[in-house]
């Protein structure tokens, strides 16, 4: 009886261990079958208890972070994540487990050096009680949507710019009850509404009253019908009741059925082209009624001319001059007997053969005869000459000549009545009288050709206008001409070959205090070394083989106003002391004299030369140099204004219409383009050549036309190596250091970095802030 109750409890036991055994089998079953589903999931699979430490995290949550996901156990997100972002984690944490609520969050943050975003599933684990223990949740990674999202946003924002932008009008109409559903902001403003306007409003309404009712009755139908509109001339209603011509062209949008749902229409502003149409047709009918009165006015003047004739023949024949009527083509109509008084040749030889009349004049005075002709032929006016014939018995005949054209009312040119007198006797006494006083007059015309010659070549031969463009490069140098015009003081101006630093010269003189006096220019280098002297200080008579008379000098001659030394960096050696000695003293001397000469003139000078590297190399005198540079002015090269090339291009273009009588009615966007990328080594001057070469090459269609020659020097940016870019703000801070190292970080004075940039000292200090340089202590 004892052993009965034990076997029992024995075997009851035994099946409650089996019972649990089985059990946990199962169980252990079941977690490796929901941690092999959990391990499956591409999401990040996580529990954490309520301090935020991990319990459990799946093989993608390892695999995506890169870590060991039996790393992660007891551990928070300052494992996986920067400090800053895990914060923000935590407090996320905070919120879902105070809250009780699952919540799909977007959290970012750094992962092995890379920006993440993740949409985190986030829920509470709560117990029976309702006690939060804990929080779970499942992330994906949705960097790549969002990058794409964003993308898409640019993108959309772009093509709506260039929707809304661009020159034709751009509408969008619902066929099924003629509504505008869309429209650029082009229609809306050249109609005098809003977008908000316009949008939900029937087509017809912006229709005028006779568009809009062909537009229903037969253009609407045509479009249901063919699902397209092409170039339909139309007339569209401002808001203010003004009409507006247009070209309309439209296309329909269908569903995947083939069905119309709406039309795209493109309407271009021809309103301008109608209005020239209109005075085309106009100016046509004037022109045939013009003819018609013109031809009605000939006929009256033809017979008065006969009638004209015949009086005057009447009276030249008696008269003691010869008198003669030319044609058109140069034959004559009429000669008078008093021809063969003063040439021993006939009237009708005259009629015969027209040509004997410059065969006569002396081989000497043909010239002037033919240019006289061509003179008269271009521009008929009155005029007078004198030439010299030989006459039928040799003798030499001194001829005034006086012609008048023979016009009709209207300004047409039926010939030319000249009148021949012979002043052989007067001229004779002239030239004696001439002889007599010719050493005087000699004397008298020279003095006034060395003044003419001079004010004239400062007036005419630079025809200087204007400096154009309104680029901040250039802003800035006005704005040093501006500061220094006013003084006195030397200006060195330097610069490529050219930059226009003859212009600069004569804005300075020209807004100075001496701008009622000439400026006298020198280019040294355009003088032989040997005539250079004498063209700066002038000479005395005999002062050296050939010459003949005394000189002015070009330094006597600018005295009182400004000498403007062009190239200066050609000076030579030999002559530099000299000019030296004038810059400090104000005195010279001419060749061939010890008479000390003062002048007080202002310099200017120019190079395209590196003056301090010419120094350097013993080519240019210290002194002088420090002499000349006491006001630095650089002549900004083209490709750093490029801003400036549509005026400049406008400038030159209108100079050459002049010029080459063309007519020039455009000039494309792509043309400006184009000659904004060319580098231009020969700057403004090489663009005068090329528009004056463009002028010609443009035919009759009136848009400018570049020839090849700009083409095959374009930069080949193909063939450039592939050397790394660096941004213009590291450029210009590497630019800057290697100033600053070369002045052994001087700023301020002549040999400072704000000098050799070409930039005021506060500006230079403002840059070097911005870049962050500053001055190593062992500069201090």
């Amino acid at each position: 009886m004892d052993g009965k109750p034990t076997d029992k409890a024995n075997q009851q036991r035994k099946q409650e261990i089996d019972a649990l055994t089985e059990t946990k089998h199962a169980l252990k079953d079941s977690r490796h079958l929901l941690q092999m589903i959990i391990d499956t999931i591409e999401g990040e699979v996580f529990v954490k208890d309520s301090n935020g430490k991990y319990l459990f995290v799946n093989n993608a949550f390892g695999k995506d972070f890169g870590v060991d996901p039996n790393d992660v156990i007891g551990k928070d997100d300052f494992f996986v994540f920067m400090p800053e972002d895990a914060e923000v984690l935590k407090k996320n944490d905070r919120q879902i487990m105070a809250g009780k609520k699952a919540v799909n969050v977007e959290e970012n943050g750094i992962i092995r050096g890379k920006q993440v975003t993740y949409l985190t599933n986030k829920a509470p684990l709560i117990d029976d009680d309702g006690n939060v223990f804990g929080i779970c949740g499942v992330g994906v990674d949705i960097t790549r949507q969002k990058k794409v999202e964003k993308a898409l946003r640019e993108s959309e924002a772009k093509y709506q710019d260039l929707y809304d932008s661009a020159p034709d009008m751009f509408v969008s109409v619902d066929t099924k009850n003629a509504n505008i559903i869309d429209c650029n902001h082009t229609l809306a403003n050249a109609l005098g509404y809003t977008k908000e306007e316009i949008i939900g409003r029937p087509v017809f309404d912006i229709y005028a009253p006779d568009s809009a009712e062909y537009a229903k009755k037969t253009m609407f139908s045509v479009f249901v019908k063919t699902g397209k509109i092409e170039d339909e001339e139309l007339q569209l209603q401002r808001k203010d009741g003004s009409k507006m011509d247009v070209s309309l062209n439209a296309s329909a949008v269908r569903d995947e059925h083939g069905r119309i749902l709406s039309s795209r229409s493109v309407w271009r502003d021809i309103t301008r082209r109608k209005g020239i149409e209109e005075e085309l047709k106009k100016a046509h009918h004037d022109l045939e009624r013009k003819v018609r009165e013109r031809t009605a006015e000939l006929s009256e003047t033809v017979e008065k001319l006969r009638d004209a004739e015949w009086r005057y023949r009447t009276v030249a024949d008696f008269t003691y001059d010869w008198e003669d009527w030319e044609n058109q083509d140069g034959t004559f109509q009429y000669v008078s007997p008093a021809c063969e008084r003063i040439s021993g040749y006939a009237p009708r030889q005259f009629m015969d053969n027209p040509s004997l009349f410059r065969e006569i004049i002396i081989p000497e005075d043909q010239d002037v005869w033919d240019k006289h002709c061509q003179d008269c032929r271009r521009e008929p006016e009155a005029r007078e000459m004198q030439f010299r014939i030989r006459s039928r018995d040799g003798a030499i005949r001194w001829i005034e000549h006086a012609c008048r054209p023979v016009q009709l009312d209207q300004g047409e040119v039926l010939g030319f009545r000249a009148s021949n007198r012979d002043i052989t006797d007067r001229k004779q006494i002239e030239i004696e009288l001439s002889s007599a006083l010719s050493e005087v007059t000699g004397l008298k015309n020279q003095l006034e050709a060395e003044s003419s010659y001079f004010k004239e070549e400062i007036k005419l031969a630079h025809n200087y206008e204007t400096i154009i463009g309104e680029s901040d490069v250039l802003k800035y140098v006005l704005y040093r001409v501006e500061q220094i015009a006013p003084t006195e003081t030397t200006v060195l101006i330097q610069g490529e070959t050219g930059t226009g630093k003859e212009l600069f010269a004569r804005a300075i003189h020209d807004a100075g205090p001496r701008k009622e006096r000439p400026i006298i220019k020198v280019n040294c280098a355009s003088l032989p070394a040997n005539l250079i002297e004498s063209e700066l200080f002038g000479y005395e008579k005999s002062a050296f083989t050939g010459a003949a008379e005394k000189r002015v000098g070009r330094f006597e001659l600018a005295d009182g106003g400004t000498l403007f030394l062009d190239e200066i960096g050609e000076l030579p050696l030999e002559l530099q002391p000299k000019l030296l000695r004038v810059l400090q003293d104000g005195e010279f001397e001419r060749l061939g004299s010890s008479r000390t000469i003062r002048t007080d003139a202002r310099i200017i000078t120019a190079t395209n030369r590196n003056l301090d590297e010419e120094v350097r190399k013993g080519r240019f005198r210290k002194d002088l140099w420090y002499r000349l540079n006491v006001f630095p002015l650089t002549a900004p090269p083209l490709r750093d204004r490029t801003t400036d090339i549509p005026m400049l291009v406008s400038w030159f273009v209108k100079k050459f219409e002049r010029k080459l009588g063309k007519s020039i009615r455009a000039i494309s966007t792509d043309t400006i383009a184009r000659l904004q990328r060319y580098s231009w080594p020969g700057n403004v001057r090489e663009l005068e050549n090329v528009i004056e070469r463009a002028v010609i090459n443009t035919g009759q269609h009136g848009r400018l036309q570049l020839d090849g020659t700009l083409e095959d020097s374009l930069p080949r940016y193909s063939e450039a190596p592939d050397l790394p870019i660096k941004s213009l703000a590291e450029m210009e801070r590497e630019y800057i250091l290697m100033a600053l190292k070369k002045t052994k970080w001087q700023i301020h004075g002549h040999e400072g970095a704000a000098a050799l940039l070409d930039l005021n000292p506060s500006t230079l200090r403002g840059r070097m802030r911005k870049h962050g340089i500053q001055r190593p202590a062992y500069q201090a």
